[in-house]
């Protein structure tokens, strides 16, 4: 049975950033920018969702995976939507992206999001950031963070 790298390496002009072993990534897109540092470098590669791999357009689905090879069993995933505003939306996009069954795969052992947007609603502890932050390990056993753009982070594998 394929993996999910091998399944995602058969679509036409992905990846967007080819595999290598790297510590440091960065995606940018709608003037927003992510940049992300792990702990140790492993082979990994950008996957563009939004019109890359799902070119439908009545689909909801959010911008970017960057998608490790942990070994030659194990996968992280971290998805990313790169927001202006609407973080309600991007959170709709983040939340159907991770619903598609192509996404699923039980080699997947760590599975990460991140919205980035220009305004980040506060933490009021019942806002609609807390909220799905909650939903989102309940459901997808996937931490969801949000981050003011330009964002860096540093990740630990």
């Amino acid at each position: 049975m394929a993996t999910l790298k091998d399944r995602l390496d058969q679509y036409p002009g992905q990846p967007e950033q080819a595999w290598m072993n790297r510590k440091n990534i960065t995606v940018s897109e709608k003037g927003q920018s992510y940049g992300v540092t792990f702990t140790r470098a492993c082979m990994s590669a950008v996957f563009a969702i939004d019109g890359g791999i799902i070119k439908d357009t009545n689909s909801v689905k959010c911008d970017k995976l960057v998608l490790l090879c942990l070994d030659d069993q194990s996968f992280y995933e971290l998805f990313v939507e790169l927001k202006g505003a609407d973080i309600k939306h991007a959170i709709e996009q983040i939340e159907q992206t991770l619903k598609m069954p192509l996404f699923q795969d039980k080699a997947v052992k760590t599975r990460q999001a991140r919205i980035i947007g220009r305004h980040i609603p506060k933490n009021t502890g019942s806002s609609i950031t807390e909220i799905a932050k909650k939903n989102f390990i309940k459901k997808y056993q996937c931490r969801l963070e949000f981050k003011t753009g330009p964002a860096k982070e540093t990740l630990t594998l």
